[in-house]
């Protein structure tokens, strides 16, 4: 049940900041695309883990009898490492929260090449250019370690693949909207946590 607890928070916070976006811009900050682009494969690969996971949190709440099928991994099948794993979701789940309240208007799922997003440096942004997707990464390794086995093992490694290739887009994606500003922040914050000096 915890990982299911987990993952309606997750789901609820980040439905809930694409509600108040839009209704404070008017824009639809769900950009994910359909089609056959590397943003709609990347997009399709990070929804399928999230989807994974979704049924892996049901079949440990309701049919713990099919855990089996799911080929637990034996060594990390204790109370110490599912708290461990529960805690640092729970602790991903915030951090992801205060990320895109920090985000505000410039909050986006997925790309869209049209738009100008303003540059959002300050709060989590100023010592991470990737906040979000840094406790999307932990999130997912704390879900891992809350349900260890061979399908959320895979999920966390689509997860990680998707994350990384996302990550990369939309680094060209900002340096193609905001030019000298972004290679200015590329060159004094680092991709996943720390600045550089100068």
């Amino acid at each position: 049940m915890t990982l299911l607890v987990l993952l309606l928070s997750f789901y609820g916070m980040t439905v809930m900041r694409a509600v108040l976006v839009r209704r404070r811009t008017g824009i639809n900050p769900v950009k994910l695309k359909a089609d056959d682009s590397v943003y709609g494969v990347t997009g399709r690969v990070l929804k399928a883990s999230i989807g994974t996971w979704l049924l892996i949190s049901l079949v440990y709440a309701f049919a713990p009898g099919v855990k089996p099928w799911l080929v637990p991994i034996q060594y990390l099948e204790t109370e110490a490492v599912h708290r461990a794993g529960a805690a640092v979701a729970a602790i991903a789940i915030g951090w992801i929260g205060i990320g895109q309240a920090q985000m505000s208007a410039s909050f986006r799922m997925g790309i869209d090449a049209s738009e100008k997003t303003a540059l959002v440096r300050h709060g989590f942004f100023s010592w991470s250019r990737n906040p979000i997707y840094l406790g999307l990464l932990a999130g997912v390794g704390g879900f891992f370690l809350v349900a260890p086995n061979a399908l959320s093992f895979g999920a966390f490694v689509a997860a990680w693949i998707g994350i990384k290739v996302q990550v990369r887009l939309e680094e060209e994606y900002l340096l193609s909207k905001h030019g000298n500003a972004y290679r200015e922040y590329q060159a004094t914050v680092r991709r996943w946590i720390g600045t550089r000096r100068g």
